[in-house]
């Protein structure tokens, strides 16, 4: 089986529209909330999150939806970050595993009642061009002209870290030499943020992980994409690598529709078989992204699955949830998470939780808050959770 590299990393994010500027403010501490604005043609929409400024769209994309934006312009700079040229390489044996949770809601919400008033082909041609969540992929391929495998993975929340690991499964399968992988997610919409509100998992001013006074997260928009490709490629062409892929694993936990019991163990299980796949004990692991959406059961379930996985060790792995920075950026959270562990990775810190000031004496881990940490760091985890019950965990080595 073929061991996976990661060469390219691109983000666009409500505290760094690419890579350089997101490290920089993942460092630092900074939280990308603000009160929602939107431009006068949208639907008006009130409360706080995360949302993307100053973007700039690819020329050859303006009419897309915001998500497919995002992805590609994060494509593209993870394309220069790895120096990889795809005119130059095979393309059908470069894969594509990128999709979305939700895909174009804002192009959904922006036509739909235009469709309702006047029924057009061409008006649901373009929702259909915008709108499925695999679609970003279809867009991908179309500009780089890729015809290799394609695993747009939807797993709700758990989506960009199902992306990528689809992707190194390619790689590993060896029905790619590499891949595209990841995930982009623009759903600051009416009904999104109603459905959230509705469920009772939106916060009404910070998202406080891990803090007795937590009452849910807020939304955040954005894109992540990694590059992986066959180890032994990129050391003969020498590459940077950002971290090699060590394991892996898929988990469920099926009791409820939107939310994780205490009494399940769907997530230890799955952080037992990705120690196992990686051949490494938790004493191993330096750094430990959290899933971490600030909800109340969420968090709690979160706790207890790492230390029921881990047992005492769960105590000394310095952890921290990102989504306090960043918002939950949905589909788009698990590979920005994986893109966060390679950056503490390379630049050696801890990146903080924000917000985390009252600790919830039931949540008695090692959660990094406030203030980010130096530390040099060799092996990396991250967690992804999604409604639905999906589940899933990665382990990255320097």
């Amino acid at each position: 089986m073929n061991k996976v590299a990661i060469t390219g990393i691109g983000v666009v994010t409500p505290i760094g529209n690419n890579a350089k500027e997101f490290a920089a403010a993942l460092k630092s501490g900074i939280v990308g909330v603000s009160t929602i604005t939107r431009s006068p043609d949208e639907m008006p929409i009130d409360g706080r999150a995360f949302q993307i400024r100053n973007f700039s769209a690819p020329k050859y994309a303006t009419i897309l939806d915001p998500f497919i934006q995002y992805v590609l312009a994060a494509t593209e700079e993870a394309f220069q970050d790895s120096n990889i040229d795809p005119s130059k390489i095979d393309l059908t044996r470069l894969g594509i595993a990128v999709s979305s949770s939700k895909g174009g809601m804002r192009t959904f919400e922006k036509f739909y009642e235009r469709f309702q008033a006047r029924k057009s082909a061409i008006l649901a041609a373009r929702i259909y061009a915008n709108f499925i969540p695999n679609i970003a992929a279809q867009w991908i391929a179309r500009h780089w002209r890729v015809s290799g495998p394609a695993k747009p993975a939807v797993a709700a929340c758990a989506t960009g870290l199902f992306a990528v690991m689809e992707g190194i499964r390619m790689i590993e399968q060896d029905e790619a030499d590499y891949c595209v992988a990841g995930a982009g997610d623009a759903s600051l919409t009416c009904l999104m943020l109603a459905g959230y509100r509705n469920m009772g998992v939106l916060a009404k001013e910070e998202m406080r992980p891990y803090d007795l006074r937590r009452d849910g997260f807020l939304v955040g928009e954005g894109a992540g994409i990694v590059i992986l490709e066959k180890l032994e490629s990129a050391k003969a062409r020498g590459a940077k690598i950002y971290g090699t892929v060590l394991g892996h694993a898929y988990g469920f936990e099926g009791t409820h529709l939107i939310s994780f019991s205490t009494e399940g163990d769907g997530l230890s299980r799955c952080l037992k078989e990705v120690l196992k796949r990686s051949e490494i004990t938790p004493k191993d692991i330096d750094y430990l992204n959290l899933h971490g959406t600030a909800t109340k059961q969420g968090d709690l379930y979160e706790t207890g699955q790492i230390k029921a996985a881990f047992q005492k060790d769960a105590y000394g792995i310095p952890m921290s949830a990102t989504k306090s920075l960043v918002g939950h950026m949905l589909g788009a959270s698990g590979v920005v998470e994986i893109i966060t562990c390679l950056i503490a990775m390379r630049d050696g810190f801890i990146p903080p939780t924000a917000n985390l000031e009252k600790p919830d004496p039931e949540c008695d881990l090692d959660y990094t808050p406030r203030v980010s940490k130096t530390k040099k760091l060799n092996t990396t985890c991250s967690i992804s959770m999604g409604f639905g019950g999906q589940l899933g965990a990665i382990v990255i080595s320097k």
